[in-house]
């Protein structure tokens, strides 16, 4: 490769004279046209050696950015994945839970409600009991009644007969009982 030292060297190299050659002038400036165009496109090809480097340490830069941000949205993937298989666990005890619960709210309803129903059956045998004794009783009394009524009816009619023996004639001086 040609470099800004052996570009000189070249520069200042000088050819020997000969009678039959070109002119030595136009070699001259021919010579330092090419060399400042050799030297252009060196100090070009230096800039771009310079803009290659800065474009392969950008592009390695965003090669690690792009690893980086691929392991970040790798592992915000994974935690997602995490996250929704918790809340799937939750929702999943969360239900359990409730379902237990109702479970146990509907049993103890259901034995409430044969505990209700068992003591109104106890009761509506204590009712249908005491409505029988009630009935008994009441048919008692009423022939007890009947039987006081009949005796004092009798006494009315044998008071009534004594009133009109009175009346006839026996004067009323008899006692009556």
């Amino acid at each position: 490769m040609i470099d800004h030292t052996r570009l000189s060297e070249l520069r200042s190299h000088e050819f020997s004279k000969s009678l039959r050659g070109y002119s030595p002038g136009e070699v001259d400036d021919f010579l330092h046209r090419l060399f400042d165009d050799v030297a252009a496109l060196l100090e070009g090809a230096k800039d771009a050696a310079g803009q290659l480097r800065a474009l392969e340490e950008e592009r390695e830069s965003l090669r690690k950015r792009e690893e980086s941000l691929g392991a970040t949205l790798l592992a915000a993937q994974a935690a997602a994945e995490e996250w929704k298989a918790v809340a799937r666990r939750e929702a999943d005890q969360i239900l359990r839970d409730a379902r237990s619960q109702a479970e146990e709210v509907a049993r103890k309803a259901r034995l409430e409600a044969e505990g209700i129903l068992r003591e109104a059956r106890e009761r509506s045998g204590i009712l249908e009991e005491g409505r029988g004794r009630l009935k008994q009783e009441l048919s008692l009394t009423l022939s007890r009644l009947r039987g006081e009524f009949d005796a004092l009816y009798e006494a009315i009619d044998r008071w009534e007969k004594g009133m009109s023996d009175l009346e006839r004639g026996r004067g009323g001086e008899e006692d009556f009982p």
